[in-house]
């Protein structure tokens, strides 16, 4: 049984894809993705194994006029090209996982009368998942809130998430970077859009961090740019830091972690609740629809977390909640089991259960609504 999965671009639409494929694949069902030649998934998707078509189609959102023309213009041409890419391929099921490029996959499978199953990541759904919800089978959420904002019957399944960061030891990976177990440790990072900004800030807070020196530890992905003005910090403050430009190993990274200094993408949002880790959010400001923010927000809410906006971020404000958090193990141990009430890490396994019924049956939306009943409960979004 084969199933197309489409979308990318971001890391946030790609890891998810991912993890479903792998999930799929441990099902022995073929999961093929759709996407561009520049997202992410180019790389990603064929380095595990997995075969990639490529159509050329560009964003709307987030661009100049004369860049949203020229995609009005692809957009034709990218939905001939999907239906033919569907015509030849012939998947039981066509799974849209957010991103420009599930746009027209999603429409032809429309128009070929695929099953088409979408996934929202984020608490606010981006403009092809608003679009295809209208014609899909089935329509699936990381979070409950998003439900009401789709205005139709959706399942809740989480956000598919890697199974290795599930997997995650926190003595192997304290070894794993050389670091004290009776010290608290910090994991900071700012992905590949948002490094800069925290970085600057660590760089500030650090000189006012000397009460906290001989008690924490630090682990920082700074991005190439930055790395060597963020050492030079470290080595003037003479604490414990291990700095580097990417974390190869982040399963080891987040079991290490005591708290999370990071942006609010969905994947990351997904990885800490999941694993119930503690998290000062900075949500990127330029995100489409500013749907960091409200991912953040959605923590926040629950307890899980805390939440610094990026145009309030200084290196003062980023010591003063990095002391009142580390001074106060009671707050992050609340903190964290909050946070874990949000996680849900068999999402995967949830997502691929409603993708093979889905795609064994013609029943569709019933059939999705029946698994749903049966695994979840009543859904949100009536």
């Amino acid at each position: 049984m084969k199933v197309v999965l489409a979308g990318g671009g971001t890391g946030g639409h790609v890891f998810p894809a991912l993890a479903l494929a792998r999930e799929l694949r441990a099902r022995d069902v073929e999961a093929l993705m759709v996407g561009t030649a520049r997202g992410l998934e180019a790389a990603a998707f064929p380095a595990e194994g997995f075969t990639l078509e490529t159509i050329r189609v560009e964003g709307l959102q987030g661009v100049r006029v004369g860049a949203q023309a020229r995609s009005l213009v692809l957009l034709p041409q990218a939905l001939i090209h999907a239906l033919r890419l569907l015509g030849r391929h012939r998947p039981r099921a066509v799974v849209g996982m957010g991103g420009y490029a599930a746009g027209p996959v999603g429409m032809a499978a429309v128009l070929r009368r695929i099953p088409l199953l979408i996934h929202e990541q984020n608490r606010s759904p981006g403009l092809t998942n608003r679009v295809l919800a209208r014609v899909a089978d089935v329509v699936a959420v990381s979070l409950e809130a998003t439900g009401p904002l789709f205005g139709r019957e959706v399942v809740v399944t989480g956000n598919p998430i890697r199974r290795e960061i599930l997997e995650g030891d926190r003595r192997k990976g304290l070894d794993a970077f050389q670091l004290d177990p009776t010290r608290k440790t910090v994991l900071i990072f700012g992905g590949s859009q948002g490094a800069y900004r925290i970085n600057r800030a660590v760089v500030e807070a650090v000189p006012h961090l000397r009460r906290l020196r001989d008690r924490i530890q630090i682990i920082h992905a700074t991005g190439e740019r930055d790395r060597g003005e963020v050492e030079e910090a470290y080595q003037v403050w003479k604490g414990e830091a291990r700095v580097l430009s990417f974390v190869q190993d982040m399963a080891s990274a987040y079991a290490a972690a005591d708290l999370v200094v990071c942006r609010a993408g969905a994947t990351t949002i997904a990885e800490l609740t999941a694993l119930g880790k503690p998290a000062l959010l900075i949500p990127y400001p330029f995100a489409a629809n500013d749907h960091q923010r409200e991912n953040a927000e959605e923590v926040v809410r629950i307890g899980g977390g805390r939440m610094i906006l990026d145009r309030d971020l200084t290196g003062h404000r980023l010591a003063v909640e990095l002391y009142e958090l580390l001074d106060d193990p009671g707050t992050l141990t609340a903190m964290g089991q909050a946070a874990h009430s949000l996680g849900r890490p068999d999402a995967a396994s949830h997502l691929a259960d409603l993708v093979c019924q889905l795609a064994g049956e013609r029943g569709g939306e019933r059939t999705a609504r029946h698994i749903a009943e049966q695994r979840w409960g009543p859904r949100t979004g009536e």
